[in-house]
């Protein structure tokens, strides 16, 4: 039923590589708005990345190496090998409810249609635009769902309008760490996130924004390639741009998810 609470210490059991943008939710503490970029974070959840994991086959390109080495960093060394923080405790427990998941998936799809306008005005990411990736019309969907199920369609938060607006003035660079953090991500580490909600919350009914019409895989390893592309191109400031922006990036994202911890 909804506002039904999960037991506490139920979501102790998402596998340990859920997801970067989970590892990184522990960085907001009962935010209000989103507050711009951060160093490095100093508490994490016992979670590995999952969008820069360890590839089958040595890693090539822009962001299989310095992207990727960038995201590691920033996690603790029980997440992964290449991890440069201190081991933590493992994440706080949370109590999720409907209503809270409906916040996050209403403030989701606010920052995918900030990242969806973002890529089809600008002509440097034409080749980003129609990825398959995109998430708003599932959200939609889902979203009306809820609401059919006698919910209350919540305000957008100010975590994510301020993340949404964030994007809208950044350089092409510092944008395009944000979309590959925040879309990667899910295609992930938010799966297994969701069938935890799915289950939890559900009655196993999964959700339109944890489907894609396709084979994920091969449209993350064309927008991977398209990434490295541009990469290629940008200028060695450009680059480290970038690579900047990665905390910040985990920071928008995983700032969201306070929604589904209580």
């Amino acid at each position: 039923a909804g506002g039904t609470a999960v037991a506490p210490g139920a979501l102790h059991t998402v596998p340990m590589f859920a997801a970067s943008m989970l590892a990184l939710s522990a960085v907001v503490v009962t935010p209000t708005a989103y507050s711009g970029r951060i160093a490095a974070p100093q508490t994490r959840s016992r979670v590995q990345c999952s969008a820069m994991q360890t590839p089958a086959t040595e890693a090539t390109g822009f962001v299989q190496t310095q992207m990727r080495k960038a995201a590691m960093a920033l996690h603790t060394r029980d997440q992964a090998r290449e991890g440069q923080q201190k081991a933590q405790k493992p994440m706080a427990q949370w109590t999720p409810t409907r209503e809270g998941y409906l916040q996050f998936l209403v403030d989701s799809r606010t920052v995918y249609q900030k990242m969806e306008d973002i890529v089809n005005s600008r002509d440097e990411l034409a080749k980003l635009r129609d990825t398959g990736l995109e998430r708003v019309a599932a959200l939609n969907k889902d979203i009306e769902w809820f609401q059919s199920e006698g919910l209350v369609l919540p305000d957008v938060t100010d975590l994510a309008t301020g993340y949404a607006a964030e994007l809208e003035g950044m350089t092409t660079p510092a944008f395009v760490c944000h979309y590959y953090n925040y879309y990667f991500a899910h295609t992930a580490g938010g799966r297994m996130i969701g069938k935890q909600m799915s289950d939890m919350l559900l009655d196993g009914r999964t959700l339109e924004f944890y489907k894609w019409d396709g084979d994920v895989k091969e449209m993350l390893g064309t927008t991977r390639d398209v990434i490295d592309a541009m990469a290629a191109a940008w200028t060695e400031a450009e680059q480290q741009e970038c690579l900047d922006e990665t905390a910040a990036s985990f920071k928008g994202g995983g700032g969201l998810m306070v929604s589904l911890r209580s």
